[in-house]
């Protein structure tokens, strides 16, 4: 089986419309049977067109699928023993750079920067978590994309249509997880959600995406929000509210100690500084990104 760059590589050669025996040949495999039958579990494989006993596939729809299957993944890992990596792994910052993903999920810096080249907005509808200025990725918004690729939107039937009932037992698939950060308490994210509740937040945006409307006052209901204008706000994915953080959870998130806080917060005052370290809230909470521009600025 070839590397996916050798089989971008190898489909950017291929005509518009290509045989099986093209596809068979560009991905390294001897041949492509199973893709073509429901029944092997490989479902949403693009309908061929005849022309006498030749089958032709659009070859665009063909390396979207493939990329999108698991065994496709830029990873050394199977399918099943990322998705429990996914599931047992227990960070201890909202935000992550890719040496720290791989370290938590196990994988190589390399293969997490495989999945922001191979699901860019420009290849896929539903493209890997974007980066920060820092490089930094949410790992909630990563974990339910990786939950998400190994566990699709069910396909709809031949009228174009899906079941509720289907749609809503997959969006409500993950919403009950949590997990603890390092200090014990539940780990939210920067939106102040769980795990859960930001996997189905990301569902909610991925079905509408798909043309599956999901009522807003059902999304507040099961997120337990009085306020239906925040669930559509969530579900369009407006911009994140500032992220706030205490001392000690500020300290770990910029990876320096809590002295280190609490000593610029006591020397550079406005006072006694012309570039004060930024001022905390009636929660004794700092906006991290104005901390971090601060330090930035030391520099």
């Amino acid at each position: 089986m070839k590397t996916i760059d050798e089989v971008i590589k190898a489909f950017a050669k291929l005509p518009s419309e290509i045989t099986a025996k093209q596809i068979a040949e560009a991905t390294g495999r001897t041949h492509i049977h199973n893709w073509t039958d429901a029944t092997k579990g490989f479902e949403g494989f693009p309908e061929a067109r005849l022309d006498g006993r030749t089958a032709y596939r659009d070859k665009q729809a063909v390396l979207e699928w493939y990329l999108n299957q698991p065994f496709a993944q830029p990873t050394r890992r199977g399918p099943r023993d990322l998705t429990d990596a996914v599931r047992t792994a227990a960070p201890g910052k909202t935000h992550l750079g890719a040496s720290q993903l791989g370290e938590l999920l196990g994988i190589s810096r390399r293969a997490v920067n495989k999945y922001a080249d191979h699901y860019s907005p420009e290849k896929t509808t539903d493209p890997f978590p974007a980066a920060d200025s820092e490089g930094m990725r949410s790992w909630s918004l990563v974990r339910a994309w990786l939950l998400r690729h190994s566990d699709p939107l069910p396909k709809p039937d031949a009228n174009g249509k899906r079941a509720w009932p289907d749609v809503r037992a997959w969006l409500l698939r993950n919403h009950e997880d949590s997990i603890q950060s390092r200090t014990g308490s539940v780990f939210l994210d920067e939106l102040g959600l769980t795990v859960g509740q930001r996997d189905l937040v990301e569902r909610v945006r991925a079905a509408n995406a798909a043309g599956e409307k999901v009522p807003a006052e059902w999304q507040a209901e099961v997120l337990g929000l009085e306020d239906v204008d925040e669930a559509e706000r969530l579900a369009q994915g407006l911009a994140a509210p500032p992220r706030r953080l205490r001392p000690t959870a500020l300290a770990r998130e910029l990876g320096i100690s809590v002295d280190t806080v609490k000593h610029y917060a006591k020397t550079r005052t406005k006072e006694t500084s012309d570039k004060p370290f930024p001022d905390k809230d009636e929660d004794s909470a700092r906006d991290l990104e104005e901390v971090r521009a601060w330090f930035a600025n030391q520099k």
